[in-house]
């Protein structure tokens, strides 16, 4: 993957910024790392265990599983308008950024402050950014931060429950409530989805936008949480119109593709 430790020039990308008129962004400069990705875009990075665990996992998935582009259609090309549910720090995102456009909603706030920084690191004008938990409604609900994998924190106290370090306040929305705002475009091509099991409120949410075709594909993370019924859940896909083609299985995590039929 490359060294950690950011070189001469990276440590001038960081300074040079620009950001000082966000006040959690020029609080984490000094504690940055910065790693050069495989398309040559940066990434930066908090230096602390639980920020540099989830980093490597989930660069792991994205860039050497490539759990979220096993098929062809599911890789955005320049064309696509791209949806990034759950986007962490950005690193879905940045993969993709040739897409014409990406959407990118990351629920933790300090995630969404290094989510901002690594688009402006890259300079990519195609990005926003929205700092929400996806939900069936727009509200504000605990976050539940998990210690061992930042990038876990759930709105499901089930999920992962002997992990939690601490409690955070934040605002929900739905997708119907994102597009109704005029926030996201009325169609997406590509969503990835990855809301650490509120995924049965990611389609009670999005009802209208679900069921007439708005997003034609989505490779989606299925938590196998305390509760689910996954029979209701897959029955649910298909009354909006979704259909499964392929099946990634895994002990607490399924990722499936779907692709908008009707």
């Amino acid at each position: 993957m490359g060294s950690l430790l950011p070189s001469l020039a990276d440590y001038y990308k960081i300074k040079h910024l620009g950001m000082e008129d966000d006040e959690r962004c020029g609080d984490l400069k000094g504690r940055l790392q910065i790693h050069r990705l495989p398309h040559s875009l940066y990434v930066a990075i908090l230096s602390c265990p639980k920020y540099l665990r989830a980093y490597m996992t989930t660069f792991d998935e994205i860039y050497l599983w490539r759990i979220y582009n096993r098929l062809r259609d599911f890789v955005a090309t320049e064309s696509d308008i791209v949806l990034d549910l759950g986007a962490f720090i950005g690193l879905y995102t940045l993969k993709h950024f040739k897409a014409k456009q990406i959407f990118a909603v990351e629920p933790h706030p300090l995630s969404y402050s290094l989510l901002n920084i690594n688009v402006r690191l890259n300079r990519l004008d195609n990005v926003k950014c929205f700092n929400y938990a996806i939900w069936s409604y727009d509200t504000t609900m605990t976050l539940f931060e998990e210690e061992f994998l930042i990038s876990s924190s759930t709105l499901i106290p089930a999920w992962h429950e002997g992990y939690h370090s601490k409690q955070i306040i934040v605002r929900t929305t739905s997708i119907d409530s994102l597009i109704e705002q005029r926030l996201i475009p009325r169609y997406i091509d590509i969503a990835k989805v990855d809301i650490e099991g509120a995924e049965m409120r990611f389609l009670e949410g999005g009802v209208k936008t679900l069921q007439r075709g708005s997003i034609d594909r989505m490779v989606m993370e299925v938590h196998k949480v305390i509760g689910i019924d996954l029979k209701s859940f897959y029955a649910r896909l298909g009354e909006l119109g979704f259909r499964v083609v392929h099946i990634i299985t895994g002990s607490e995590t399924d990722v499936i593709y779907l692709k908008h039929v009707k």
